[in-house]
């Protein structure tokens, strides 16, 4: 081999080597930025933060261009593991791909993200539940609250904002055991073990969940239904009754019914909350009530389940349970919530693009993704994910319903909520 042979040779060595360099150090950032944006995902769940908000802050669009670069280097991770990672044509398609993806001009005007809309999500701005408990806290029972907290909850405290510091503290007062602010508040330190289906754990999961609680009385109260004594009100699809707990609590004038077709969640309940009558509902209509039983229902997140001929079913079946005038309060997956998923990378683009083009198309979509193992202990072909439009709901819920109230993304600026007024 001739002397220029072997400085070539040497050169393309030394450029590869370079580049497998550089290569190893930008997966390691990777890995980092991942860790951490989990890190910060995990906070913003358990303090309710929005995390759409923070998206529309200064320096978004850089953060949103480097979550792609990160995406794009696990997927050339991925095909690497079926081939040699040094070959040169292999890291140069790498860093074509990831050249390929401008950077964001600071100077130029904003511009539409891919699945990005003009409709921001309608969040949660009132706490009417988690006021009315806190205002039943004395001083000492903030200051014993605060002289149990861990240096993290401490921490986190300072961070939140009103009112989420008083939903903070309430969860801490039961997760504690502070008794006294447990006594005055109405709320329960009992918990649901391992064992048990429970939707949130953890500290801030701690007495029930308060943003929930928020969330159905504001609707209500916004749909022009005022809860009252004497009213009965029912949580369809409790689980372990994280959400009736907390409104129980708040007022315990009401009537507060519980079902779920889980059974170990409901026994656990009805062991467990006090103020509360729970029962297992079946998978399929009827419910065990009378005609007219409820003033009002509430759904956290189960129309989000219902194949489209289940979902009917049991729109039907509100509709004998609940009192004319009375409200149906249902959450469930939308236009909004494909956004979600795709800036989260929780759903692949081919599967997000088949359901944008089914509600477009149909106003509603649906996958059985729990399989055959079911959904602890639920293994109903009818019980999976779905998305639904709001043209979809009208068209089928009316007349017999009206739509009082509908939020795109008021849901952790991820569901839409909906309140039907019955006729």
């Amino acid at each position: 081999m001739s002397a220029p042979d072997e400085q070539s040779t040497e050169a393309l060595r030394a450029r590869l080597e370079a580049l497998e360099r550089e290569h190893t150090e930008q997966i390691a950032r990777t890995h980092d930025a991942v860790a951490a944006a989990q890190d910060r995902a995990y906070w913003l769940e358990r303090w309710n933060l929005d995390l759409n908000e923070l998206m529309r802050k200064p320096g978004a669009s850089e953060l949103r261009w480097a979550v792609r670069v990160a995406r794009s280097v696990v997927r050339l991770l991925r095909r690497a593991r079926t081939g040699a990672a040094t070959v040169p044509g292999r890291l140069a398609a790498a860093r074509g791909e990831l050249d390929e993806r401008p950077r964001p001009d600071p100077e130029a005007e904003p511009q539409p993200e891919r699945l990005g809309r003009s409709i921001s999500p309608d969040l949660l701005a009132s706490a009417p539940v988690a006021e009315l408990l806190f205002s039943r806290l004395r001083e000492q029972d903030l200051l014993a609250i605060q002289a149990r907290l861990e240096p993290e909850q401490a921490a986190g405290l300072e961070l939140a904002g009103d009112p989420d510091r008083k939903r903070m503290m309430l969860a801490y007062a039961a997760h504690h055991g502070v008794q006294p602010a447990l006594e005055r508040t109405g709320l329960s330190a009992a918990m649901p073990g391992p064992g048990v289906h429970s939707m949130s754990q953890g500290p801030l999961a701690a007495g029930g969940v308060s943003y929930y609680a928020d969330l159905v009385i504001d609707s209500l109260r916004r749909s022009g239904f005022e809860p009252a004594a004497g009213q009965v009100g029912l949580d369809f699809g409790c689980s372990s009754g994280r959400v009736v707990r907390v409104l129980a609590a708040a007022y315990p004038e009401l009537e507060w019914h519980g079902c779920d077709p889980i059974r170990e969640a409901i026994d656990w309940a009805q062991n467990n909350l006090p103020g509360v009558s729970f029962a297992r509902s079946p998978e399929r209509p009827p419910l065990e009530y009378e005609d007219g039983r409820f003033d009002f229902v509430f759904a956290i997140s189960i129309w989000s389940h219902f194949a489209e001929a289940a979902a009917l079913a049991w729109l039907s079946e509100m509709r004998r349970v609940v009192r004319p005038g009375g409200r149906l309060v249902l959450s469930c997956h939308g236009i909004q919530t494909i956004e979600i998923h795709d800036e989260l990378g929780l759903r692949g683009e081919a599967q997000l693009g088949e359901v944008r083009a089914a509600l477009y198309r149909d106003g509603f979509w649906y996958a059985a993704e729990f399989g055959d193992a079911g959904d602890h202990g639920v293994a109903n072909p009818e019980w999976g994910t779905a998305f639904l439009t709001p043209e979809w709901l009208a068209a089928k819920v009316t007349p017999g319903w009206s739509v009082s109230l509908f939020r795109p993304g008021r849901v952790e600026g991820n569901q839409d909520l909906y309140v039907l007024a019955r006729r």
